[in-house]
């Protein structure tokens, strides 16, 4: 059985923009078959990552590619505060 996962990652930031740009440079190299998009849309940077789910283990790429993200935005917005 085949299913689609959706997970959709908002955070509101006032330099929205320079913290997508930032963002982007990691996604390139995905794992087969999963999907991401980034964007600014009113001081949030709004984070959409989709996978037809075939076996756990896509599952666990998407999971990965989260938390990937998660990391790289906390120390994105780190940096952006000094």
């Amino acid at each position: 059985m085949r299913r689609e996962l959706t997970v959709n990652v908002k955070v509101r930031t006032s330099d929205c923009a320079s913290i997508v740009k930032a963002l982007k440079v990691d996604e390139v190299g995905l794992p087969e078959g999963i999907r991401t998009s980034i964007n600014c849309v009113n001081d949030e940077v709004n984070y959409m990552v989709s996978a037809e789910v075939t076996n756990p283990r896509v599952t666990l790429s998407v999971w990965n590619t989260i938390d990937d993200f998660l990391r790289n935005l906390k120390a994105v917005m780190q940096v952006s505060k000094d």
